[in-house]
């Protein structure tokens, strides 16, 4: 059960929210920052998640792909924030981030993360932090953000929405199995669908406007949940076994849609019987979106 007293706790009224709003993070969150101090120094900026069930794994914790929303959410807070001085002038595009999981998160209490900008030049920005639920580490992250400026790329979402491509229906292969038994987390983005392989699995899933970021590209977060789904899955399917992500780390190679599918083909190089090692590429309409690798930790089902 939730525990409704820890949240009601929580002061929002000192918090924020980005504007505009980023579809994904309103859908699954929503997330909020606080910024106290110089932005360009550590710890100035403090982001919070108020947990629910609507977040929830298998085992009725908070899902890696929201841990890893969060993560990508306080990197792109932190980073893009150092980079404009706390104007809000940036807008802040994960380039390459690893997250380590450290404990699990509960429903309930919420979780926070704050950081440390390490670097800021021209295009980049480089962040770290950690997340943490009542005092304790639930994950270690770290990454690389391009920042651009925000009008720029408000106007490049308005262009596209000025003419917008016609509706195409979204349609998945008669060999792909709808998840049924997804967790609620994933139930919550969307359905999506798997089929077995040799050395792992493929899975797709149909895109939808609130995957989005608000610049209007496939949020990261969306992407990397779709993927820790995925290497789950996998390795569920290859072993047998329960997994738990314990390390995960991508890279953003281009922007996806919401006008077609993802899909992606999980492959396990090695696994034991306690780890898995486990990459893969998510894919849309053949063109790379992100590329990613993850250690498993396998455990006997119960």
């Amino acid at each position: 059960m939730p525990d409704s007293s820890t949240q009601a706790a929580i002061d929002l009224s000192r918090y924020s929210v980005f504007v505009p709003s980023d579809p994904f993070e309103d859908h699954t969150g929503p997330f909020y920052f606080l910024i106290d101090g110089d932005t360009r120094r550590k710890d100035s900026i403090r982001c919070l998640l108020p947990t629910t069930p609507r977040q929830a794994n298998y085992a009725g914790g908070v899902h890696g792909g929201a841990i890893l929303t969060f993560a990508d959410y306080a990197l792109c807070v932190i980073a893009g924030r150092a980079a404009d001085g706390g104007t809000n002038g940036s807008f802040a595009l994960t380039v390459s981030i690893a997250v380590e999981f450290v404990s699990a998160g509960r429903i309930g209490p919420p979780l926070e993360a704050s950081g440390e900008p390490l670097q800021v030049t021209g295009r980049l920005a480089f962040a770290r932090g950690r997340i943490t639920q009542e005092g304790r580490i639930v994950a270690l992250w770290s990454g690389v953000c391009r920042h651009i400026a925000r009008d720029k790329a408000m106007a490049r979402k308005a262009d596209s929405e000025a003419s917008p491509p016609p509706p195409v229906a979204q349609t998945v292969p008669a060999d792909f199995e709808l998840l049924a038994n997804a967790s609620v987390y994933s139930r919550h983005i969307g359905p999506s669908y798997a089929r077995p392989e040799m050395d792992g699995a493929s899975l797709i899933q149909p895109t939808l406007p609130h995957m989005c970021n608000s610049g209007g590209a496939l949020h990261g977060g969306y992407m990397m949940s779709f993927a820790d789904s995925a290497v789950t899955r996998a390795a569920g399917l290859a072993t047998g076994m329960a997994p738990t992500t314990v390390s995960f780390a991508a890279e953003f190679l281009s922007a996806g849609n919401a006008q077609s599918p993802i899909s992606t083909r999980v492959e396990i190089p090695r696994h034991g019987k306690s780890l898995a090692f486990l990459r893969g590429l998510l894919e849309q309409n053949g063109q790379p979106l992100l590329s990613y690798s993850a250690t498993i930790l396998l455990r006997p089902r119960q």
